[in-house]
């Protein structure tokens, strides 16, 4: 394998690892807005109706 394909190959993993490590932010922010703005209520109907939909 030469130089080149294994610096291409990291800066893809860095990729997708920013990637990811973005998306988890995201996540996270998004709950943190809602937890803020709504309170333990939202996150208490989405479980309570995620189940029912389950069940």
């Amino acid at each position: 394998m030469s130089t080149e394909t294994e610096h291409t190959d990291q800066q893809e993993q860095r990729a997708r690892i920013g990637l990811v490590a973005a998306a988890v932010l995201c996540l996270v922010a998004s709950g943190g807005i809602l937890w803020w703005r709504y309170g333990g209520a939202v996150f208490n109907d989405l479980v309570t109706a995620g189940l029912a939909w389950c069940f």
